[in-house]
């Protein structure tokens, strides 16, 4: 019996192209949203070649005003019953708070938190159609403790965290899995993306490739499982965390990344 399609946003590189090609190669039909169609379309492409042809790019900009409804729409029309949801798509600011514009804490708050609030809202109903339905939310280690330098980030990522376990417990028994995903360093260019070059080497030495982050985290989720941190490094690390004083985490977390801060002009 064919599968049906995965909707994954974030899909046109890093640890989203990578969810996209695994569930591509696990007989998917799948739907890949981002903002660079370039990008998609070679995703889409790759994707294509591994799942018989099912592969749909819609290029979006989740951040703008009504966009998850038109998004949700235009899925509705092309006729690809969604049984997977992975919600990946999120990005990170780094420096101190005050030191940064408003409006980038407000655009990363939307997309880390009420996108994936509002894109799973609006597809739960036909998700739950399904005898086993799926939703995989993308966190992050920085979302077990706070981070100075990284509050906004790690606030958002603690929220998908906690919203994504209550919103498996709502839904025990109703063939719907929800699984949060707790990454340590990706090496996905976040480091360029959040202005945090300075960080390179340290991400380059404790990064892992996407490919293998992805895997783990889809089969935490076809397993039933609520929250996985892939990688055993990770795993200890996430695990020796939660045996320390909560201040005592902080401290040292924090205190890695003020470190790398350039000098205030």
């Amino acid at each position: 019996m064919e599968k049906g399609h995965a909707l994954i946003t974030g899909a046109s590189q890093g640890l989203g192209r990578a969810f996209a090609l695994d569930l591509a190669g696990r007989g998917y039909g799948v739907v890949l949203v981002a903002r660079s169609r370039e990008k998609l379309d070679t995703v889409a492409k790759a994707c294509a070649a591994l799942n018989g042809g099912r592969a749909t790019a819609i290029e979006c900009d989740l951040t703008a005003h009504g966009a998850v409804a038109t998004l949700v729409q235009q899925v509705g029309s092309i006729g690809a019953p969604i049984e997977v949801l992975v919600n990946n798509a999120g990005e990170a600011i780094w420096g101190l708070f005050q030191d940064k514009p408003l409006e980038d804490h407000q655009r990363m708050m939307t997309l880390n938190m009420a996108v994936p609030v509002e894109l799973t809202y609006r597809l739960l109903p036909s998700l739950r159609q399904n005898k086993n339905s799926y939703v995989l939310n993308v966190g992050s280690m920085a979302g077990y403790n706070a981070m100075a330098t990284l509050g906004t980030y790690s606030g958002s990522k603690a929220f998908v965290l906690r919203w994504s376990r209550s919103l498996r417990l709502e839904n025990r028994g109703t063939g719907l899995h929800v699984c949060c995903v707790c990454p340590g360093s990706v090496i996905t260019g976040f480091t360029e993306r959040a202005g945090m070059q300075v960080m390179d080497d340290l991400a380059k030495k404790f990064g892992k490739p996407p490919e293998p982050i992805a895997k783990a985290a889809l089969n935490a989720l076809f397993k039933g499982r609520a929250e996985v941190v892939p990688g055993a490094l990770d795993g200890l690390t996430a695990w020796v965390m939660g045996l320390l004083p909560t201040g005592l985490v902080e401290r040292i977390a924090s205190g890695i990344y003020l470190k790398r801060l350039p000098p205030r002009s």
